[in-house]
């Protein structure tokens, strides 16, 4: 019998996933993937690996505003809408989005994908282009081809900033400032992610589910501690379904060797579709 207390079901289920256990390491939106999973009579195995740290609270967000706002960026590179949307959220909490908007409006703005490009015409702005790829890296490169140099450049970062592109736009002769709403903390209950890792090894779960990048890499520094690491991944290489929302977030899973499945669609309700009827599909079951 498990020791981790499941989430209990609230609906009629259709029963295409029952006997199947999901674990959800989202800190973002993880009861309504709950809610999804168990609609299909999966059990539910809430461990969030990160913590986000609210926009509200944030001085360190607050401080790059103040810079941002005394300072105008020439370029603005945006990674996410939910990203901008909280820089935003957290300059209007503090009285200060009218003077943000003011000091942003007047860039040459570059999208890292369609959610990103759909919050800047949000506010009534262009963009001047999207990345070939939802990569970060890719965003970095429309940038350089586009020229940064002497160029004063915000960065919109989410969750765990990627300095290394950071420093290829310094490199080419950009003053860079990285903006970082939502950044990524330790959980607030490091207990479930234990709990998550012992269910997973001992053979009870079938698939996880990452939305984040900085999840998966949690998620491996926890088992890394526990001295776990290597059975985790050989778990996921054979019997456990490694769910990703998209390519920035398999990133780490396939530095390991893994290889997720990931809906075409880089979206949330895309991956629960995918992951069900993978789970549902006959043969798949534990080892």
């Amino acid at each position: 019998m498990s020791t981790f207390d499941p989430v209990t079901p609230q609906t009629e289920t259709t029963g295409v996933l029952t006997g199947k256990t999901i674990g959800i390491t989202a800190s973002r939106k993880a009861e309504e993937q709950a809610a999804a999973f168990e609609r299909s009579g999966a059990q539910v195995l809430l461990a969030p690996t990160v913590r986000i740290v609210p926009v509200e609270d944030d001085a360190a967000l607050l401080e790059i505003t103040e810079q941002v706002i005394a300072s105008p960026p020439q370029v603005l590179l945006i990674t996410t809408g939910y990203g901008l949307n909280g820089w935003l959220e957290a300059a209007r909490a503090r009285g200060r989005e009218a003077d943000l908007l003011a000091a942003l409006e007047g860039a040459e703005i570059l999208v890292r994908g369609a959610k990103g490009r759909g919050a800047v015409r949000a506010l009534g702005w262009q963009d001047a282009g999207m990345a070939a790829e939802e990569r970060t890296s890719a965003l970095v490169d429309l940038a350089l081809e586009r020229g940064v140099t002497g160029k004063h450049l915000v960065i919109q970062q989410h969750g765990s900033p990627d300095t290394a592109q950071e420093d290829r736009l310094v490199r080419a002769g950009a003053t860079v400032t990285a903006a970082v709403p939502h950044r990524w903390e330790a959980p607030e209950e490091p207990q479930r992610v234990q709990q998550l890792l012992d269910e997973t090894l001992a053979g009870r779960v079938d698939a996880i589910t990452f939305t984040a990048a900085p999840a998966v890499v949690a998620l491996f520094d926890a088992a890394r501690a526990a001295g776990v690491l290597d059975a985790l991944v050989q778990k996921f290489k054979t019997s456990v379904m490694a769910a990703s929302v998209g390519p920035v977030t398999s990133e780490p899973l396939e530095a390991e060797g893994i290889t997720p499945l990931a809906p075409e669609r880089y979206r949330l309700g895309a991956l629960i579709k995918e992951l069900t009827g993978a789970l549902s599909a006959p043969g798949t079951q534990h080892e």
